[in-house]
């Protein structure tokens, strides 16, 4: 699996509670192949405390490269251009293309008894 990392800085005028609702509803409505899950938090403790993070899994890495390309040809699903242009862009402090993210491939996975 791919684990992408995207880091939202909103604008000082935002309201949260609606950022929170119109990316819900973007998010819920998302249809990437090889998209598995979006997951929108908000930092509780430590650097990016009260800041928003999307975290975004993929299958595998060519899903990633499938649906976006390259460094060098990148291209973009069309939900994704709108979840960016019409949500995040309304909400952001800079250009969402040019946000804060990183790309995480799996080494090993844990799981834990409750």
């Amino acid at each position: 699996m791919l684990y992408a990392i995207h880091e939202h800085e909103l604008r000082p005028d935002v309201d949260p509670a609606r950022y929170e609702s119109d990316v819900a509803a973007a998010l819920q409505q998302m249809q990437v192949p090889g998209l598995l899950q979006a997951i929108h938090l908000k930092g509780f403790h430590g650097e990016r405390a009260g800041r928003y993070t999307v975290l975004w899994i993929f299958e595998n890495a060519e899903a990633l490269t499938h649906n976006f390309g390259t460094a060098e040809q990148r291209k973009f699903p069309a939900d994704w251009l709108y979840y960016e242009n019409e949500i995040l862009a309304r909400y952001l402090d800079r250009d969402p293309d040019t946000i804060d993210y990183t790309d995480y491939n799996l080494i090993k996975e844990f799981k834990f008894q409750q």
